[in-house]
């Protein structure tokens, strides 16, 4: 009889289990599995009816297929441990007029879309309002000046300006770069900087207002 107590009790809990609506692929509350971080190339492609990943994985695209011509150059033009200042600029001339060569029909905008631009002006404006935005504006000049560097696409950035300080909350707001490319400000303007070609690849008008 007790046995037979012990079969009715646990159907019958089955049986309140189902009427709840707990089938078998459910888990019991305090039972969830955690679900993993999701990867930055996940937040970009994750939600497509999201229009800021879709411009995000459009860039990040289009960001990728620069790296991996300008990378594809490096491996081919190797340079020693050892080399000297001359080398090292020689080398980066080189590099320099292999990319303008590949990219000889590139244009402003075909990295910095227009609507990466917008998008990147609303993720900097918080960061440029107020008191504190005149602050991070001032971190972008050099003694206060504003630095003056031609924009076009593939110039190459004049030894004669400063490299411009891109103020830490700034890249913060915006997406990290890989190592190859790095942002810059210019004046009120977002410029994208090849590091080993030194030659600007995009940039942004009045990115900072």
């Amino acid at each position: 009889m007790t046995e037979l107590m012990r079969v009715v009790a646990v159907l019958t809990f089955v049986a309140g289990l189902t009427g709840c609506g707990m089938t078998r692929g459910d888990q019991a509350p305090g039972t969830a599995t955690v679900p993993k971080p999701i990867t930055p190339e996940q937040k970009a492609t994750a939600s497509p009816a999201n229009p800021d990943s879709v411009i995000l994985a459009d860039f990040n695209a289009r960001l990728d297929a620069y790296v991996k011509k300008q990378r594809a150059l490096l491996k081919g033009s190797p340079i020693a441990e050892d080399a000297t200042p001359a080398q090292i600029k020689a080398r980066q001339d080189t590099i320099a007029a292999e990319l303008r060569a590949i990219r000889k029909t590139a244009k402003q905008g075909d990295i910095f879309t227009p609507q990466v631009a917008a998008l990147f002006r609303r993720l900097m404006y918080p960061e440029l309002k107020g008191a504190e935005g005149r602050e991070t504006k001032d971190e972008t000049t050099e003694d206060g000046k504003p630095i003056a560097v031609e924009l076009k696409i593939n110039a190459t950035y004049p030894s004669s300006q400063p490299l411009s300080t891109v103020p830490p909350n700034l890249l913060a707001a915006l997406p990290q770069l890989p190592m190859d490319v790095e942002y810059r400000v210019v004046g009120k303007h977002l410029i994208l900087r090849d590091v080993d070609a030194n030659i600007i690849v995009d940039f942004i008008y009045n990115a900072i207002r």
